[in-house]
């Protein structure tokens, strides 16, 4: 039963990653968490593994569609690429609950802000 819902929850962080460009993680992180109890760094470390074939995915099947703008994304991609560094860096020493609590927070405000905007 637990191998089903892992790739259940899989298949949804897949499905609404690709759909809606989120990478999955949104719902794998807090997922890993809350039904595996796995501290934050592995949840999120885990879900990095997972998102990268589901985004490979999503990207050739997007640029197939013709639903990407590589030159803006290869502009935000700089950025990222550090951002990545940092995140990383920053995940080996931050305790465990503010990077939870981070995460939350970061959802909460990224949902409350799509929800009422025009």
């Amino acid at each position: 039963m637990e191998i089903l819902t892992l790739v259940l929850i899989g298949l949804v962080a897949g499905t609404l990653g690709s759909l809606l460009g989120l990478g999955g993680g949104f719902l794998v992180v807090p997922a890993l968490i809350l039904l595996k109890e796995l501290e934050p760094r592995i949840a999120s470390g885990t879900a990095i593994a997972v998102i990268v074939p589901t985004m490979l995915v999503a990207l050739w099947r997007r640029g197939i569609q013709g639903h990407i703008d590589f030159p803006l994304a290869g502009q935000i991609a700089i950025g990222a690429i550090a951002g990545a560094f940092l995140g990383s860096w920053l995940a080996g020493f931050l305790p465990a609950i503010v990077i939870r609590r981070t995460f939350a927070f970061v959802l909460v405000g990224l949902a409350a802000l799509l929800f009422f905007k025009e």
